[in-house]
């Protein structure tokens, strides 16, 4: 069984400097894995709403991510998925 996580990646600072600073709407965590809200607008007021994932870990008293996941970690993955989907996609209709 072969699972692929595909993402995008930038700076923190140019993230940072599209998003000007803004703090994210929610995070959902479970084990390592963590998924993160962001609520965007447009120019003419349209608002959605995208999500992060990622893994954090620490090495060396430094704690960094990944997009990486194994088997156990995909598991806390999806129940962090699952809370994100709850929390914000059905109670928000």
């Amino acid at each position: 069984m072969t699972f692929a996580v595909v993402s995008y990646s930038q700076s923190v600072d140019s993230v940072e400097t599209t998003n000007k600073r803004q703090k994210p709407k929610a995070t959902y965590k479970v084990g390592r894995a963590q998924v993160t809200v962001w609520v965007n607008k447009s120019s003419d007021g349209t608002t959605w709403k995208t999500y992060k994932i990622e893994k954090l870990y620490k090495k060396d008293d430094k704690w960094l991510t990944t997009n990486y996941f194994n088997e156990k970690e995909l598991l806390e993955l999806k129940a962090a998925l699952d809370k994100a989907i709850s929390e914000e996609a059905v109670k928000s209709k």
